[in-house]
């Protein structure tokens, strides 16, 4: 009887191992073979999948990350079914310049992915997507439409002559200041917030004393480098058509084009408070939450806010601006008060 026992467990065991081999043999294989790196700046991941075990493949693709493991819950391109092994290529774009990147490729069969060994690739940083301004800061730029734009906000403190720019911290000086006055300042007087998010500016100081200006292209070049300028109101309306907001909508004040907002706004909430609705980051202009000051002097909406200053004035005291919330999807179109501190983004002449 002891016997009969013992061999029925051998027996048991080898049906275990073998099913465990069998699954082994039967899963598909695939392997990231390499990067290269194209000359529009795309990178090119080529791959091969060398068996397609006992399941149809209904996905394949490359999948990629700044951090961890990628996998196609986070970037993933998507090429479809796969009917037989072989080789396959995937091209992936607007990877953020001095950044390594992880990618690995896969195959979905059965609805389970199975991912190729890693790769990893350096992004290099484009000379000709880039721009520096008086103070040396470099700035990321995207193309959206026809025009071109920074991807991060200023914080310039000179004028492109060189000429210093007011830098006012003290609250009650703040509070003091006229229509006139050309002041800059860093959120919560904190230089690391420049750092992330730019500095804010009043209105005369964006403009560095210039009049109104509404033409498309603006002809301000405020605190701007040279071969860039303060947008107008005007080519604000020209991004917000190209991103699909209605004509009818253009000249409306407060929140319009629903979903117009989210392009704009960087994705997630490790920047944004959550919900950052409606936030997908497509566009590249990565706007972050960067606040602003009052008139009272004091700072408001880190986190939750952002406000840019257009080139254009409806009246003495006040100035367009376009601003995004963590609460909203649109892009909001007021005036307020010049003397209020502002972030900028610049466009470039063309």
């Amino acid at each position: 009887m002891g016997r009969m026992i013992l061999v029925g467990i051998i027996m048991g065991l080898s049906t275990i191992f073998s099913c465990n081999k069998l699954d082994e043999d039967i899963a598909p294989k695939v392997n990231t073979e390499s990067v290269a790196r194209l000359e529009d700046g795309s990178y090119k991941i080529s791959a091969s999948l060398t068996f397609s075990g006992n399941e149809e493949i209904t996905q394949h693709g490359v999948c990629w990350s700044v951090s961890g493991m990628p996998d196609i819950s986070g970037p993933a391109t998507q090429l479809g079914p796969l009917n037989q092994p072989g080789e396959f290529t995937s091209t992936i774009s607007g990877l953020d310049g001095n950044m390594t990147y992880i990618a690995r490729a896969y195959v979905v069969a059965n609805s389970i992915p199975y991912y190729g060994n890693q790769k990893a690739f350096m992004v290099e940083e484009n000379p000709e997507n880039r721009v520096t301004d008086i103070d040396g800061n470099i700035y990321r730029t995207v193309k959206i439409g026809v025009q071109t734009w920074m991807v991060e906000n200023l914080k310039v403190t000179k004028y492109p002559d060189g000429t210093p720019i007011l830098h006012l911290a003290d609250h009650d000086a703040w509070y003091d200041m006229t229509r006139e006055s050309m002041a800059y300042c860093w959120y919560d007087n904190l230089l690391v917030y420049g750092h992330n998010h730019g500095a804010l500016y009043t209105w005369k100081a964006a403009v560095n004393g210039q009049d109104s200006c509404d033409f498309n292209p603006s002809e301000v070049q405020g605190v701007c480098p040279d071969g860039w300028h303060i947008p107008s109101d005007s080519e604000w309306k020209q991004l917000e058509l190209h991103l699909g907001m209605s004509e009818e909508e253009l000249d409306m004040e407060d929140w319009r084009g629903p979903g117009i907002g989210g392009k704009l706004k960087l994705a997630g909430t490790n920047d944004w408070l959550s919900p950052n609705t409606g936030a997908t980051g497509e566009t590249g202009f990565n706007a972050r939450p960067s606040g602003f000051r009052h008139g009272s002097a004091d700072f408001l909406g880190r986190t939750t806010t952002t406000r840019f200053w257009t080139s254009t004035k409806p009246g003495y005291s006040y100035a367009w601006f376009r601003q995004l919330d963590y609460d909203n999807s649109s892009i909001g179109r007021n005036f307020e008060g010049v003397y209020r501190g502002h972030s900028v983004r610049c466009v470039k002449d063309e």
